[in-house]
């Protein structure tokens, strides 16, 4: 499995890479919590502003892709997605580090699969976001790699269909 900043991919495109939240926001019994971003170069776009717009289909196709094998890989690994939530993010880049350090803020998309039965992260309410040192998240467990390999099987499947051909989708290279 190939690991990029120390995530675990899960797909990758010309220009975006999935990956899997080492420190998750939601739980992986919960639905779990997936990101994209620039491939290669994450700094490469502050925000989706910066896209081409072959870029944006790109990266639409793959968000598509990717949250449609995800609840249906999830299915069969016993944690039913009823709803998948999107947040861009980048506000944090603005917090001061230990040596009091501002970050780059890059673009980064999360992607939160949501259950019925959730206990910390309920559903229907939107996910709640408290700052990292709040314990907040303590104990969240992220993908698990039979998760990660479960979804990738899912992404070739849809990557080969019609629904997402690159032809009908007019994209050049992804």
């Amino acid at each position: 499995m190939k690991i990029i900043d120390g995530k675990k991919v899960i797909w990758e495109t010309t220009n975006f890479v999935v990956v899997a939240a080492n420190h998750p926001f939601i739980s992986r019994e919960e639905g779990g919590h997936m990101m994209i971003r620039g491939n290669g170069d994450k700094y490469r776009y502050d925000s989706r502003l910066d896209f081409s717009p072959n870029e944006v289909l790109e990266q639409q196709r793959l968000c598509q892709m990717v949250c449609e094998a995800y609840k249906k890989a999830m299915k069969k690994r016993n944690i039913d997605i009823v709803r998948i939530n999107f947040f861009e993010a980048g506000n944090w880049a603005w917090k001061k580090d230990e040596k009091g350090n501002i970050a780059k803020p890059y673009y980064h998309e999360h992607i939160f699969g949501r259950t019925v039965d959730a206990k910390k992260q309920k559903f229907p309410d939107a996910p709640y976001l408290p700052d990292r040192k709040s314990g907040f998240y303590d104990g969240f467990e992220p993908l698990d790699d039979q998760d990660i390999e479960c979804i990738v099987e899912e992404m070739e499947k849809l990557d080969n269909s019609e629904k997402y051909s690159k032809n009908i989708w007019s994209i050049a290279n992804c």
